[in-house]
């Protein structure tokens, strides 16, 4: 099942959640209305190098590195 991460429209908080089938997902700390977030992903290659989908970036949301090699 995969982890999504949401972001709440009332009280500005942003949380991740393990989604099952069609499940309907509110805000854990006040019951908002949520909106789901893209989110990039990283893998290792076969080359031991790590790749990023989505932004051209790390995959680390906080990171401003360009290359995982420095983190992993």
């Amino acid at each position: 099942m995969p982890i999504y991460e949401f972001h709440c429209c009332d009280c500005d908080d942003t949380f991740e959640k393990l989604v099952f089938g069609q499940d309907s997902v509110v805000c854990p700390k006040c019951g908002g209305a949520v909106e789901k977030l893209m989110s990039c992903c990283n893998f290792k290659s076969g080359a031991g190098d790590f790749k990023t989908s989505g932004t051209g970036k790390s995959g680390c949301s906080t990171c401003s590195s360009t290359s995982c090699a420095t983190c992993h």
